[in-house]
Parts: structure tokens; C-alpha cells; sequence
């Protein structure tokens, strides 16, 4: 019996695990399905793989990082994570490979009984921290069964191909596939891309972090703790116009049309 089962080893899961070990709570278990730590970061490796939340930002705000770039490339948040799962002790607590399969609450004991991959486990609570993006999601498209190439989806990326000269066709245009693009293409015979709906496109405003400043949030951390807290309160102000009124977001409309017409 285990006083706390956590179900995943991404942001969510591990944060919970460090949190646990900060109060003091040793007995707990964190079931990760993959190969190793890191969530959809280890999950997804396509070409270009990038997050679209700035760095300072995207990190434990009790183990903010170093980062050379404005939006980190997936091979540093991943590094990042596995670098937190050791620092903070979370490693031993972890059993990767292993799956959940089912749950069940048991009433009368008042406890969890787990099916997983590797046998039954027992927990007083039971934390779920597979994430959002952990199951990807493939059209049944009509005829792909007679398809003699490669198929695969961009978050079971085959690197046994590279592609070189040949034609592909990527089925739509959100945020993986503004990253894929570009990376991909210039190696192509042909590109065909297929697009439902057309997204809004901002802009990137990724660059490197200047040195200097780099130097500065190491020996200043409330400086760096203050740009966090600046970029999260502007990230905030786009909820009212993304939940209840479009009308609040005409600054990046206007923003948005601008770069279209440039």
C-alpha cells in the first residue's frame, strides 16, 4: 500500500513528486508509461520541435533554469525535466515502462486498487497527471490501408526516414505542423499541405538570450523572477478575449493581419 500513486512523469506529475518530497512525503509512487521522464516533451521529437511559451516562463517557478534561448527547442525542456527528476530526489520514486491500465476504488477500505503493466499496486490517493497531449489522434481516412509509403503521426515520429526527396503530404497547419514545415521542406521533392482551417500566426519572437543577461539572471534571480511574473500577467490578459469576447483580442488580430500582409 502506497500512501500516493501519481500517473505520469511530465510537468504535472513531476511537479507533484517534488512537492511531495518538499512536505516530507516519501511513500509515494510515479507510474510513467514511457521510456523515460519528460511527458510529451520525451513523447515528441518531431523536426522542430519548439515550445510556443516563452522560457522564463515555462519552468518550475521554485527551479528556474539558465536558458539560452527566448523559447526553448524540446531537447532543453527535456534535459530541463530530467535535470529536476534528479535534482529534487524524484528518480527513485519512479517506475518507468509502466502503464496503468485500470482503476477502482475500493469504498469500504477506502483505498485505490491499480492495475498496471507491471502487476497490482494499492494507493490511498491517486494522482492523474497524464497530460493533455499523451494520446495522439489519427484520422480513419478512406483508403489509407491501400497506402504503400510511411504513415506515421508527428508524435510517433519515425527517424528511420529522412525524407530526403521525397514527396510527402502532412495533413494540417496548427502549431506542430508550423514547426514541422520548415524543417522539412527544403530536403523535399515536394511538400503537399492539407488545411482545414486556416490558424492565426503571430510573429516569433524567438532569439537567443544575450550572455549578458544570462549572466545577469544568475547573479540578479529576482530579476529573472520578475520577467516571469510580467510574461505571465501578459499571457493572462488574452483569457477574457479567448473565453467569453473575441473583442479582446484586436490587438493581435491587428498584429496577426499585419504579418499576413508583410
Amino acid at each position: 500500500m502506497h500512501e500516493v500513486v501519481i500517473v505520469g512523469a511530465g510537468f504535472g506529475g513531476l511537479g507533484m513528486a517534488i512537492r511531495l518530497k518538499k512536505e516530507g512525503i516519501e511513500d509515494f509512487v510515479v507510474l510513467e508509461r514511457g521510456e523515460d521522464v519528460g511527458g510529451t516533451w520525451w513523447a515528441n521529437s518531431y523536426p522542430g520541435c519548439q515550445c510556443d511559451i516563452p522560457s522564463n516562463l515555462y519552468s518550475f517557478s521554485f527551479a528556474r533554469h539558465d536558458w539560452d534561448r527566448a523559447y526553448p527547442m524540446r531537447d532543453q525542456i527535456l534535459d530541463y525535466l530530467r535535470g529536476c527528476a534528479r535534482r529534487f530526489g524524484v528518480l527513485p520514486h519512479t517506475r518507468l515502462g509502466c502503464e496503468l491500465l485500470g482503476a477502482t476504488w475500493v469504498a469500504d477500505e477506502q483505498h485505490w486498487e491499480l492495475e498496471t503493466s507491471d502487476g497490482l499496486l494499492r494507493a490511498r490517493v491517486l494522482v492523474a497527471a497524464p497530460g493533455l497531449l499523451s494520446e495522439p489522434w489519427s484520422p480513419a481516412l478512406p483508403g489509407l490501408e491501400r497506402f504503400q509509403g510511411k504513415a506515421f503521426h508527428t508524435a510517433r515520429w519515425d527517424h528511420s526516414d529522412d525524407l530526403g526527396g521525397k514527396r510527402v503530404a502532412l495533413l494540417g497547419s496548427g502549431a506542430t505542423a508550423v514547426q514541422v514545415v520548415p524543417n522539412i521542406q527544403p530536403k523535399l521533392a515536394k511538400l503537399h499541405l492539407f488545411q482545414r482551417t486556416p490558424p492565426w500566426v503571430v510573429p516569433h519572437f524567438d532569439h537567443p538570450v544575450r550572455p549578458r543577461l544570462r549572466e545577469l539572471y544568475r547573479h540578479v534571480p529576482a530579476l529573472q523572477a520578475l520577467s516571469r511574473a510580467l510574461i505571465y500577467a501578459a499571457r493572462e490578459t488574452f483569457v477574457p478575449g479567448i473565453t467569453r469576447d473575441q473583442r479582446g483580442l484586436k490587438v493581435q488580430k491587428v498584429l496577426a493581419r499585419a504579418h499576413l500582409r508583410r
